[in-house]
């Protein structure tokens, strides 16, 4: 439905009333998030936070939302020191339901890392983006990830004659 004087789409009331059936129309408007990030470093694209947020936001008009918390386990360790464990907690809801879809994530950092603001703030914003491109199920190829997990080859220079190889 369109506002004729301002030319804005309205939204039309959800005929969903609960998430399964909400989350499958949804899925049924093939939605991908834009890749409009560009990751220098391995000369590769990505999508951006902002807009998973806005291909996930499609599910509005069938009455999904979502929220993500960071919270903080306290991990007591037996012969280690105890940690602080970051958690995001991405939930998918229904205005209509009380079920929820649900994605609990620890942020993995190393230990030097955790006392990094800029570090910290790097990987939550990479963890939202992914857990709710995961609870949506919005297809993305990571092309970060195909990167990260292709071994990596070491290529040594042959030793010149003569140098003592240590044997």
């Amino acid at each position: 439905m369109t506002d004729t004087k301002s030319n804005i789409k309205k939204p039309t009331p959800s005929k969903v009333y609960n998430l399964r059936s909400a989350m499958l129309e949804f899925q049924k408007l093939s939605v991908t998030a834009k890749k409009d990030g560009k990751n220098p470093h391995f000369r590769s694209n990505y999508s951006t936070l902002e807009s998973v947020i806005e291909a996930v936001n499609q599910g509005n008009q069938f009455g999904l939302f979502f929220t993500q918390v960071l919270r903080a386990d306290y991990i007591v360790n037996e012969n280690q020191p105890d940690v602080i464990q970051p958690v995001l907690k991405t939930t998918v809801h229904h205005v209509n339901d009380e079920n929820t879809f649900v994605s609990e994530l620890p942020i993995i950092l190393a230990q030097g890392n955790m006392e990094n603001p800029q570090k910290i703030g790097s990987a939550i914003t990479y963890y939202k983006r992914y857990t709710l491109q995961s609870v949506y199920g919005l297809p993305s190829e990571d092309d970060d990830g195909n990167e990260a997990s292709k071994p990596s080859v070491n290529i040594s220079k042959p030793k010149p004659r003569g140098e003592d190889d240590g044997l």
